[in-house]
């Protein structure tokens, strides 16, 4: 069963559609409420875009790889029937319940295999197209399809049917191979057609391939002990339907002998993920162009070694450790939910992997992901409790009435809250979450957007309900944190609030409030002339608030509401802040990565 807030989708399907200036349009889900303007918000910040990782990972689909026709007058056709099979052309040979083909060609395959399998051994320069109609394979101690040799092989689902693969609980190898997956391929692997496909794998992996496996359609359902899709090189996805279902990473690609390769990319198609591991994990990049995604996962929805970047599609994440994790993040558009019950987008090197030369141990600068159980032992990573979710917090570090500070904190870096922080973080200067467009929502246990690096908004629009605990803040970053367009909203906690830096173009605010105000505590901005500006209801208990839009000018007084308390704020500087530190904490760093 999915978990969460379904509603948090909805509310970022909307915004797009609602305003910034007044409560004409207004969307409401559960407790929160969010207005904004019909007025697109953009802007660039002057830093590197995404292409440089997305030229790294490969988008094309050959011709083939598209097409999920056949000539079935011209296939050979392949019966199952039990313990035994026949064929009616060349390139076959049967041996008991093992059908082996050894010829370029296209096979259709019908019928059921109790115990057995199809091996496609044929030369490297041949292309071999398996049709399944109505097929029905199980093999007890090895893949239902093993593809030992070919150039490539496309696996057809026919138009119209069902079918069925599956797996013993151990495998036996039976040459130099190690086979763990219900669908084995060493070599390229394309999924294609129309059809249904029910993979069941009750020892390892659902469909693996050993170079790039590459998906365009089909009605696609995994049930796999580890990993339901995997590509050594790449996993590439066009179009679909997807149900994955593991205890272990739902779609992974991982290459340890070529680090340019073990790569994600999805350009389509509809996931429904529920995963005790990552959902997708890429060891070096995962670019998503589009599609539509209903994740549940155990550890981290998305992550990548190295870049993550989203260009487009619809992804809600109704349950994660983390939602969106690489070195580098990129949110260029789309539609983005998560519910995390740790951080909801993280920017940190992963902990085993030297990039760009950086030395590998992370220390604080960091943050250490939690190991996965084994099968034996039942321990998983659930979300923070619901009293931890919408718990008190101390009221030490909050402003008195009347307090404001305007500026950033010296050396340039984000204006903190009071926090009990010792020490400093390091900065990572190649780590950053970047977000250039889409819509984000964030609801997050711990930090909202958290980054070792910098912190970089040039447009779309970016909501964060963050966290309770004064441990953690809505916005966390060690670099900088530099906003020159679009739209934040973030409320959390004080303790360790952060807002943007004096070098940001567009003007923003970091408000923290005298008295903790409680869930569904509506927040609003106007101007003088008393329009409103922001509508935002958390769904969460908070005492900070920061607030960004290309609304906001320098030289302009602006009315903040929260509940009971409210604030005249005048901008005299890009930056408007009442933060406060206690004594002799002047110098401590802008974030609290862990």
């Amino acid at each position: 069963m999915f978990r969460g807030k379904a509603a948090a989708l909805v509310l970022i399907m909307a915004l797009a559609s609602t305003t910034i200036s007044g409560c004409k349009s207004q969307t409401t889900t559960g407790n929160t409420v969010v207005t904004q303007s019909t007025q697109a918000d953009s802007g660039t910040d002057g830093t590197t875009d995404s292409s440089t990782a997305e030229a790294t990972v490969d988008k094309d689909f050959s011709d083939r790889d598209k097409d999920g026709s056949y000539d079935e007058s011209s296939a050979v056709k392949i019966n199952l029937n039990s313990d035994k099979a026949e064929a009616d052309g060349a390139g076959v040979s049967i041996t008991g319940s093992t059908v082996t083909i050894s010829k370029e060609g296209t096979y259709l395959v019908s019928g059921t295999l109790d115990n057995g399998q199809i091996i496609v051994d044929a030369v490297d320069t041949d292309k071999v197209q398996i049709v399944l109609a109505n097929a029905g394979i199980n093999c007890e101690t090895s893949a239902a399809i093993y593809v030992k040799s070919a150039d490539k092989v496309f696996v057809t689902l026919a138009d119209g049917t069902t079918n069925k693969l599956s797996g013993g609980t151990e495998y036996i190898d039976t040459d130099d191979n190690t086979v763990d997956g219900v669908i084995f391929s060493k070599e390229d692997l394309t999924v294609n057609g129309t059809g249904n496909l029910e993979v069941n794998a009750s020892y390892k992996h659902g469909i693996v391939s050993k170079d790039t496996l590459a998906v365009t359609g089909g009605n696609i359902s995994v049930n796999a002990i580890s990993q339901c899709l995997a590509g050594k090189d790449e996993v590439k996805i066009m179009d679909g339907t997807f149900l994955l279902t593991t205890s272990g990473k739902a779609v992974r690609s991982s290459n340890e002998d070529d680090t340019s390769l073990g790569n994600i990319y999805v350009a389509g198609g509809t996931f429904t993920v529920n995963s005790k591991d990552d959902s997708f994990h890429a060891s070096k990049t995962m670019v998503i162009d589009g599609g539509t995604f209903t994740v549940e996962s155990g550890d981290d929805a998305f992550h990548a070694d190295q870049d993550l970047v989203v260009n487009n599609g619809t992804i809600s994440v109704t349950s994660c450790y983390e939602g969106l994790e690489a070195y580098r993040v990129s949110v260029n558009g789309g539609e983005i939910s998560i519910q995390a019950s740790d951080d909801g987008i993280n920017a940190a090197q992963p902990k085993s992997a030297s990039a760009e030369g950086q030395d590998t141990s992370q220390g604080d600068s960091g943050k250490e992901k939690p190991e996965m159980p084994s099968d034996e032992q039942v321990k998983e990573i659930t979300p923070r409790s619901d009293e931890n979710q919408s718990g008190t917090q101390s009221d030490e570090n909050l402003p008195q009435k009347g307090q404001q500070r305007r500026g950033g904190v010296p050396g340039g870096k984000g204006v903190m809250g009071g926090g009990q922080m010792g020490g400093g973080m390091e900065t990572d200067t190649n780590a950053y979450i970047k977000i250039t467009g889409g819509t984000v929502y964030v609801d997050a246990g711990g930090d909202g957007l958290d980054s070792n690096g910098s912190l970089l908004i040039s447009g779309g629009m970016v909501y964060v309900t963050g966290p309770v605990s004064d441990g953690d803040g809505a916005i966390d970053y060690n670099g900088d944190g530099i906003i020159s367009g679009g739209t934040v909203i973030a409320v959390g906690s004080s303790g360790m609030a952060q807002g943007f830096v004096e070098s940001s173009i567009q003007c923003s605010v970091l408000h923290n409030l005298t008295a903790q105000q409680e869930a569904g505590t509506v927040i609003t901005l106007k101007d003088k002339e008393g329009n409103e500006l922001i509508c935002f209801t958390p769904e969460k208990k908070y005492s900070s608030i920061v607030i960004s839009s290309p609304k906001l000018q320098t030289g302009s007084t602006y009315t903040l509401t929260a509940g009971s308390e409210q604030a005249e704020l005048t901008l005299e500087s890009v930056v408007t802040s009442n933060a406060v530190r206690e004594g002799g904490r002047g110098s401590m760093p802008p974030g609290n990565n862990r």
